[in-house]
């Protein structure tokens, strides 16, 4: 299922180079639906493991790179969607980082991956709606991710500190 996810981002990644939001959305939809899945079917039928728990965390920052980077082919600047990209793996990162110091991050910050998800179709049909407010849902969404960057950053350097976050 995690290979499945990383495919259908590829479709979406390669719709996005066709300028169809429609089909981006859904490959997007379809990839998410199979992150969304792939843990807990392997919890269930007992195939679980260290390495399927890296494979699916490390396609999940290939995935994201790849659906972050189509909003390239909907207009948007490659600067800000490169600021994106960065707000992207760092609220990723700053989680694995902090769980492995013995901090948990899990609801820390407004955006996390099926946040961002949701964010990222919205943005691409609202593109092709009506690029201003596509414009203004990609600067939203960049808003909330750089938040949930300093919010977990934060929140990691209190806890580290020894004081009490929020």
């Amino acid at each position: 299922m995690t290979v499945t996810g990383l495919f259908l981002s590829v479709l979406a990644f390669l719709s996005s180079m066709k300028n169809s939001p429609l089909y981006y959305t859904v490959f997007l939809a379809l990839s998410g639906l199979m992150d969304m899945l792939d843990g807990p079917v392997a919890r269930a039928t007992g195939k679980a493991s260290p390495l399927g728990a890296f494979l699916d965390s490390f396609l999940d920052r290939v995935s994201d790179a790849l659906l972050i980077v189509s909003l390239v082919n909907f207009g948007l600047d490659w600067w800000l969607v490169t600021s994106l990209l960065v707000a992207s793996l760092l609220t990723s990162y700053s989680r694995a980082r902090a769980e492995s110091l013995g901090v948990s991050l899990e609801g820390v910050g407004l955006v996390e991956r099926s946040e961002r998800m949701i964010l990222l179709a919205a943005t691409a049909v609202l593109l092709a709606v009506n690029f201003t407010v596509g414009f203004a849902m990609f600067i939203l969404f960049l808003a909330l991710s750089v938040e949930t960057v300093a919010h977990r950053f934060i929140y990691v350097v209190l806890a580290l500190r020894g004081s009490k976050p929020r």
